[in-house]
């Protein structure tokens, strides 16, 4: 067994890689060594939307989706991530198979009614736009998985909570596809146009 940890990417790629740990498995099949590609897989969960409802894996199975982590009451940078995610929400919201998912890390203050005032400030479409709290090392593990930096790490002078300015896009099978800086405006273009072609890839495969 060999692992490879790989993150990389914030433009278009044709394919576009799958980032994170992988692994090479052998198995014989008929007395012949047969190798197969074990990519990084986000894990499954069990959160609260700002809806109040549960949300695991089972609500965003089949969808190509992009996370972030912010919390309601960030100073810095949380409020033009989320600015980014409403233009993208705004183009991709009548996608039957896309998803925005934001994962909150201050459960301890935002609580549902403060996510769905949040969610409600974005016009964000429980359907479409989840925004998602647990406690801390769930989501600690959640950024983890995801690759990003995990809360309390970075240090930033604006915000006492620390975190990370990135979006992930992930696809149907749960593979992180791309990583991009919300910080930087050309990173929303590959976002986006990463985005649909991953959604026209999937439309290919079901001709």
């Amino acid at each position: 067994m060999v692992w490879f940890y790989m993150i990389t990417g914030k433009n278009h790629f044709n394919p576009l890689p799958i980032l994170g740990n992988y692994r090479i498995d052998t198995v014989m099949v008929d007395g012949k060594p047969k190798t197969d590609t074990v990519y990084h897989t986000i894990p499954d969960f069990s959160l609260v939307s700002q809806e109040g409802k549960t949300i695991t894996q089972n609500e965003i199975k089949g969808k190509v989706y992009v996370v972030d982590f912010f919390f309601a009451s960030c100073p810095s940078f949380c409020p033009r991530m989320n600015s980014g995610l409403k233009t993208v929400y705004d183009k991709y919201k009548k996608v039957n198979d896309f998803l925005i998912v934001s994962f909150d890390i201050d459960p301890d203050k935002d609580s549902v009614p403060v996510l769905a005032k949040y969610a409600k400030s974005y016009d964000a479409d429980p359907n479409r736009w989840l925004f998602l709290r647990g406690d801390k090392q769930q989501i600690h593990d959640l950024s983890m998985s995801y690759l990003m930096i995990p809360p309390d790490t970075i240090k930033d002078v604006k915000q006492d909570i620390q975190h990370s300015p990135y979006y992930v896009l992930v696809d149907k099978e749960r593979h992180i596809r791309g990583i991009y800086d919300s910080t930087n405006p050309v990173m929303l273009d590959s976002l986006q146009g990463d985005i649909t072609y991953l959604l026209k890839e999937y439309r290919k495969k079901n001709k």
